[in-house]
């Protein structure tokens, strides 16, 4: 392949340079954000109390999920125990009562 014909483009670096500055002093810019308004913040202040007391009652929720959960697993495993003590011994487990029996 022949690159004789590709034209070599001038590279300045002063005008690198100065592209790469106005390009940061336009965002720079645009990062500084105006205070909010009385009204404006009131609302602003309004939805984080809602998202807080929303995230409180999710959280609320899945606490008693979980455990509500331990609970019956912690249940399924002390009965399960009890089932292989009693007949270890030679007894039956009666899950009634919660004891080994004759």
């Amino acid at each position: 392949m022949n690159y004789s014909n590709i034209t070599k483009l001038p590279f300045s670096g002063r005008l690198a340079f100065i592209a790469a500055i106005l390009f940061s002093f336009s965002f720079i810019g645009q990062a500084s954000a105006n205070d909010f308004t009385p009204a404006e913040q009131a609302a602003v202040d309004g939805h984080f109390e809602i998202l807080a007391e929303q995230q409180a009652q999710s959280d609320q929720e899945l606490e008693s999920k979980l455990q509500a959960e331990f609970d019956e697993q912690v249940s399924d495993s002390e009965e399960e125990f009890m089932e292989l003590t009693c007949e270890a011994h030679g007894y039956d487990f009666d899950s009634e009562i919660s004891a080994c029996t004759d």
